[in-house]
């Protein structure tokens, strides 16, 4: 009896043994927990169901507790949203399950492909958590499979060691500012305060970008990021040029450049989005730019520039931190086709204040400074630098150095506002010009007072540039209000190829950007004199003198008169209220060619004089100009001109660029002596007794646009009595 009831209970115990073995090891199909499964989800979260087929059971005795695993599952969310499962395991403890308590300690769900917003929204019911929120803002489509591991406390709430894993394909976010990134694809891996997204993908305005990782870190109520960024050749858009540079680049061509890029980034946002400790490193290359812009300054110096700089293999250093932008490269660029030069550059720009720094190779380029009499060709090496900053209001230089062979041009602290100078310490001029002569004088600030001084100043194209010049002209006007006293000193000034001053000395004096005294000397070599003067009176009113030995270097630069030689020069000007009235007086001078001159003495059948004059040239004693001058307008009260071969007079007006109106009176020197014979009495005394067959004389006109001058001429038998006083004044003066 005994024996048998051993064998019951052996037999029970290893059939309960082999039960439970079998219960470990594979597990029981069935389908009679889904009512329990189903209602451990509605204690976790009302709003939660679950749709399962069947499940297998499997017991862990080390836990003592049972793991079931279900096939396909689906959860619903609120009876309208559910997501699709490959595989439910659930760990239910044994214990609380009989004490009819939450008895969930573990679960984990393998999902199938859903969409990301599903996912969203579950876990938004299971854990209202802050960061799920914001990924629901911004998170517009996109489907996912996700790894989840939870744990849950004996009330049923998760716990905060959770693990979510898996992989987004085809998402689009949106972030501020109107930002969309489409085509989105990552691995990510998410607990509680920490988010790990790699092997990133995403295309944005159609330009395709990948990433190794981003970080996520919850700490303080804060987000803290940090990434990298990439791209590879791709073509530039003009939406991202847009979103970036807004109309800064509007005059770039992009669109056929391509770029690729490497960034490094690190910040951290709040509840509110708001974005704080931005930093950015990146590498940034274009292959090409195109600037199209008309710099009418580039033109006046550089031939052939077609309104097109072409900037090749551009390569940017680009950092971003405490609200600093700092940039440093490097570009080919080419004013002409196919002369490269060299550009190197940083700039570091601040909330107020901009510093920058750039260093240019030009020695690919023809240069022509014509104010500067200055001209460099290509493949002369040469190098400028620049080193300043700028703010809201002014732009300051710190430094430009320009750099060619023996030449150089340095100019320090300069300070500009509103295109108007308002400082300059100094200016260094070290070259030759183009007449191979040496400028090498120094502008040296003293206080609010300035020092011109040197050894050499080669004032050719100058002197032309005031010859030439239809405009009253104020240098000064560059300046936006100069007060300054300046002390001039060069030892030699080249005047022409033939002629120089030495020893210029004098002082000038600057109010308000006008001249208001200036006192000049100087000497030629055989001690002939050369002095200037500007004096403003009381009445504002501003007296011009200037007076030369030497006619020749002032005369010839204009284009009308050629070979102009001998004479002195003097000339006086009153100037009050925009209106000058001028006179200037040359003595004893010859010309060889003036065209009007030579085309009236033809027309008046003087052809021998005119054959003079293109030869060994026509001789005036006296010639003055009295004339005044309103904005464009020159208004000629009368020009006298008296010589051995021809005398003449005349008045008028020339309207700049647009209209030369004279008339006046050409007369031969025989009529002249004719003229004066025939007066009793003081022509007997003057010239001496001589028959003459009576007066002579031409009148004449000159009229038209200056390259289209007409000439008209009729001759006369009287003299004005004007001409013939003013020609017994000079006789007499003589």
């Amino acid at each position: 009896m005994i024996k048998n009831l051993l064998k019951i209970l052996i037999s029970v115990l290893l059939i309960v043994i082999i039960f439970i073995g079998y219960f470990a090891y594979f597990g029981i199909t069935t389908s009679q927990f889904n009512s329990f499964i189903k209602e451990q989800f509605k204690k976790q979260n009302n709003n939660l169901d679950i749709d399962l087929k069947k499940v297998k059971l499997h017991l862990d005795l080390k836990n003592i507790s049972i793991k079931i695993k279900t096939k396909n599952p689906n959860i619903i969310i609120n009876n309208y949203d559910k997501v699709e499962l490959n595989e439910i395991t659930l760990n239910i403890s044994i214990s609380s399950y009989f004490q009819n308590k939450f008895s969930i300690k573990n679960l984990t769900i393998n999902s199938k492909d859903n969409k990301i917003s599903s996912y969203i929204n579950f876990y938004i019911h299971s854990n209202n958590s802050l960061k799920l929120i914001l990924l629901n803002q911004v998170l517009k489509q996109g489907m996912a499979k996700i790894n989840i591991n939870l744990n849950f406390d004996e009330a049923g709430n998760i716990i905060n060691d959770y693990n979510l894993s898996g992989k987004v394909s085809n998402a689009e976010i949106q972030i501020p500012k109107n930002i969309t990134l489409t085509k989105l694809n990552f691995k990510f891996n998410v607990t509680d305060k920490n988010y790990k997204l790699e092997e990133i993908l995403f295309k944005f305005n159609k330009i395709n970008f990948n990433s190794e990782f981003l970080k996520i870190k919850e700490k303080n109520n804060k987000f803290l990021v940090k990434g990298n960024l990439k791209n590879k050749k791709n073509k530039i858009n003009d939406d991202i040029i847009f979103l970036f540079f807004n109309d800064s680049l509007k005059n770039f061509d992009l669109s056929n450049s391509k770029f690729d890029s490497t960034s490094e980034f690190t910040f951290d946002f709040n509840k509110k989005y708001k974005i704080k400790n931005l930093k950015i490193q990146s590498s940034l290359n274009i292959d090409e730019l195109f600037l199209k812009y008309d710099f009418y300054k580039i033109k006046n110096y550089v031939k052939n520039y077609d309104n097109l700089i072409n900037l090749k293999e551009n390569k940017f250093n680009i950092k971003y931190f405490d609200k600093k932008f700092i940039v440093d490269g490097s570009s080919e660029f080419y004013i002409v086709k196919n002369l490269k030069n060299l550009i190197q550059f940083q700039f570091e720009k601040s909330k107020k204040r901009m510093n920058f720094e750039t260093f240019l190779n030009l020695e690919n380029l023809d240069l022509v400074f014509e104010d500067f009499a200055y001209k460099k060709i290509k493949n002369d090496k040469a190098t400028l630098k620049i080193k300043g900053f700028s703010d809201n209001k002014k732009l300051f230089f710190k430094h430009i150095n320009y750099k060619e062979k023996n030449n150089k041009i340095e100019i320090n602290n300069l300070e500009i506002k509103n295109n108007k100078i308002l400082n300059i310490d100094k200016i260094k001029l070290d070259y030759f010009t183009i007449n191979n002569f040496k400028n090498q004088i120094n502008l040296i600030k003293k206080d609010i007072n300035y020092e011109l001084t040197g050894s050499s100043f080669d004032s050719i194209k100058l002197i032309e540039n005031i010859s030439n010049s239809e405009t009253d002209r104020n240098f000064f006007e560059i300046f936006e209000n100069l007060n300054s006293k300046v002390k001039i000193s060069i030892q030699e000034v080249k005047l022409d190829d033939k002629s120089s001053v030495n020893d210029l000395n004098g002082n000038l004096v600057v109010k308000n950007n006008k001249i208001f005294d200036l006192n000049l000397n100087s000497n030629f070599t055989n001690n002939d004199k050369l002095f200037i003067s500007i004096k403003t009176q009381k009445d504002n009113a501003v007296v011009t003198t200037f007076y030369s030995d030497r006619a020749k270097p002032f005369v010839k630069k204009y284009k009308f008169i050629k070979g102009f030689e001998g004479g002195n020069l003097d000339f006086s000007s009153k100037k009050i209220n925009n209106i000058s009235r001028s006179k200037l007086i040359i003595d004893n001078f010859k010309v060889q060619e003036v065209p009007v001159l030579a085309k009236l003495l033809t027309l008046a059948s003087l052809q021998g004089i005119a054959d003079l004059l293109t030869g060994e040239g026509v001789r005036f004693t006296d010639f003055e100009m009295i004339y005044s001058n309103k904005d464009s307008l020159m208004t000629i009260d009368e020009i006298y001109a008296i010589g051995p071969a021809i005398s003449l007079m005349m008045e008028g007006y020339v309207e700049s660029n647009k209209l030369i109106s004279l008339r006046g009176t050409l007369v031969p020197a025989t009529t002249i002596n004719r003229t004066i014979s025939s007066i009793p009495i003081l022509g007997d005394f003057l010239v001496g007794k001589k028959v003459g067959e009576g007066v002579f004389g031409v009148s004449f006109k000159i009229k038209g646009p200056p390259k289209n001058l007409k000439t008209r001429v009729n001759p006369i038998k009287t003299l004005t009595p004007r001409f013939i006083t003013r020609t017994l004044e000079k006789i007499k003066k003589n």
